[in-house]
Order: structure tokens, then C-alpha cells, then sequence
């Protein structure tokens, strides 16, 4: 289960970053529409880095 999991937080974290990166150079957005979707794939971004952090390996683990 931890390798599709993983796979998943990846894929939400490569469409968060290029969401961001949209939003902020072509999308045209301004005011409230901008913040807003900013801070949606912000939180997208910071919520599947956090799963990813949680769900790495330790040395632990390896051995």
C-alpha cells in the first residue's frame, strides 16, 4: 500500500508545484481569485510534502 500511496502524494505535489507556477506567471488572475488560488495549491504543495515526509524510509527501515 506504500508504494501507490507514495505515488500519489508525488503526483499531488508535481501538480501543486506546476499549479503554483501557472497561477503565478500566465493564469492573468488578480485580487481576491489570485490569493485564492494560491493559497489552494500552496496547500496543496505543503499538505503532500508533508505525507511524503511522513512516509519516508529510516535507516531504521532499510536494515
Amino acid at each position: 500500500m506504500e508504494i501507490p500511496m507514495r505515488f500519489l502524494l508525488w503526483t499531488l505535489f508535481t501538480a501543486g508545484v506546476l499549479a503554483n507556477a501557472y497561477i503565478n506567471t500566465l493564469a492573468g488572475w488578480t485580487g481576491a481569485a489570485h490569493v485564492t488560488a494560491s493559497v489552494c495549491s500552496g496547500v496543496l504543495v505543503l499538505g503532500s510534502a508533508v505525507g511524503l515526509w511522513l512516509s519516508r524510509a529510516t535507516a531504521r527501515d532499510a536494515v
